[in-house]
């Protein structure tokens, strides 16, 4: 005779299968932080330790981290390398009713001296310009982590189990390479159609809007404290692909403003 499950067991799990929407909301929590709450397990005694941490973001999802090797949480993370960080502003109103999303991750330490570490060092530096202060004191050291899974809560009864394939993806070497080129065309010669595509994609108003990182699935852009992801509607599989996306987001733009104009006043 086998045993009877709990009524507990038997309740339906109330995390839902995610779906693009999911997923999207997912990175827009992740490329719009700058500051997580970062826990790890303590190198003295192992109980959980919290802390708050700058970050960035990889253009495969993975997250970056500038530590310094005095501070708790790096010798935590030396001792026990795994974390959880837990992205999302609070808005107004009750915070629970914000979203938010936890990233299950290892962490590896990025030694100084390699690509690895110049990349690591732009990537940060380039969405968050007064890290350069300090981050080439020697004791401050980048750190990796690789996401394992996530939970994402988006409000009442939207919370999704992700596992790393939901969270992230490989990046073609070309691809990558490419990187760079496609940011300072974009801010150079292409400035009024980022404002436009920011203004029609996510409802920023006001123009000086650059773009400060990219990857396959969509970029972040930035003024004054303000960072706001923007999501391509195709995925980028080639580095000419890149183009196509920002020639589709701009011509949704421009139709999004003609309409506006062509619509009569008050209505």
């Amino acid at each position: 005779m086998t045993d009877e499950p709990s009524g507990a067991a038997r309740r339906a799990d109330p995390f839902l299968t995610p779906d693009e929407m999911a997923r999207r909301e997912a990175r827009r929590l992740a490329g719009e932080a700058r500051h997580g709450a970062l826990a790890t397990l303590d190198d003295a005694d192992g109980l959980p330790l919290a802390t708050r941490v700058a970050l960035a973001r990889e253009p495969g999802g993975d997250v970056l981290l500038l530590l310094s090797d005095l501070s708790d949480h790096t010798k935590a993370l030396r001792a026990h390398p795994v974390a959880s960080l837990l992205l999302g502003e609070v808005g107004e109103g009750d915070p629970l009713a914000s979203a938010r999303l936890t990233l299950r991750c290892d962490a590896a330490r990025i030694e100084a001296g390699g690509t690895e570490h110049e990349a690591a060092r732009t990537r940060f530096l380039a969405r968050l310009p007064r890290a350069a202060l300090y981050a080439d004191f020697a004791d401050f050291v980048f750190w990796r982590l690789r996401v394992r899974s996530g939970l994402l809560n988006g409000g009442f009864a939207r919370a999704y189990r992700l596992t790393r394939d939901d969270l992230c993806r490989e990046v073609a070497s070309d691809v990558l390479a490419r990187e760079a080129a496609v940011i300072r065309h974009m801010n150079e010669d292409h400035a009024d159609s980022l404002d436009a595509i920011l203004r029609h994609a996510r409802g920023q108003s006001g123009s000086g809007w650059s773009l400060v990182t990219l990857d396959p699935l969509g970029f972040e852009a930035q003024r004054g404290e303000g960072l706001v992801r923007v999501d391509f509607a195709r995925a980028v599989e080639t580095p000419g692909d890149y183009r196509d996306a920002f020639v589709h987001l701009a011509r949704e733009a421009d139709r999004s403003e003609a309409r506006e104009k062509d619509s009569p006043q008050g209505l």
